[in-house]
């Protein structure tokens, strides 16, 4: 299998794109867990594509698409850091490395813009997506929850600057604690607010 992965361009349309997304997190679906990217249209994904580097990976022997990620450069309060997004792997062809190879580009793309970390986020039941987030380094950061899907996120962040591994792994273990007690509190897994935090939101008089 020869792999090139490259920036999409016309060779790639959004249509096939989008189809690629229906077929790889069909097996998410199948598992009850509702992946935003199950139900992008062309017109959605093309949106969401903007201010991002979108990569695609196609088998340069047959021609086909094997796969796609996102990689986005956020500038903030925060400094500069990388959202890893939207990796869809054709089902055909999992486990031959493509992701891997997908992921080292996005790297990287981040740290050619220096990027101190990068951050990514998965579903909490997504076991596969969650060994593989472990595997390539990411460490559990925080526990996160959005009105788009039904499911508990785990987000996770990798440094890509020389770093204490020790500390960073405690300091990742202390965020993730205080995030995951307080995202809990407030909501539920698919995004609605809680009792306890309606109660609140009552008290303080917002509607």
């Amino acid at each position: 299998m020869n792999i090139e992965i490259h920036q999409k361009d016309d060779r790639t349309s959004w249509e096939e794109l989008t189809k690629l997304f229906h077929e790889a997190f069909q097996e998410r679906l199948d598992q009850g867990l509702h992946f935003t990217c199950s139900y992008f249209t062309p017109e959605d994904l093309e949106r969401r594509s903007a201010n991002n580097v979108v990569l695609v990976a196609t088998d340069q022997d047959t021609g086909a698409l094997a796969g796609t990620a996102f990689v986005e450069i956020v500038n903030d309060e925060k400094g500069t850091w990388g959202y890893l997004s939207n990796m869809a792997i054709s089902p055909k062809i999992k486990r031959c490395g493509i992701g891997s190879k997908l992921e080292q580009r996005r790297i990287e793309i981040a740290k050619a813009n220096g990027c101190k970390y990068v951050i990514s986020d998965t579903a909490k039941g997504a076991d596969s997506s969650v060994a593989w987030h472990k595997k390539n380094g990411f460490k559990l950061y925080a526990l996160d929850s959005f009105s788009s899907t039904n499911y508990y996120s785990y987000v996770f962040r990798k440094l890509l600057v020389p770093h204490s591994s020790l500390w960073d792994s405690l300091y990742c273990r202390v965020h993730y604690l205080l995030s995951a007690l307080r995202c809990r509190m407030r909501f539920r897994a698919d995004g609605k607010t809680t009792k306890l935090m309606n109660c609140y939101l009552k008290i303080r008089g917002v509607k």
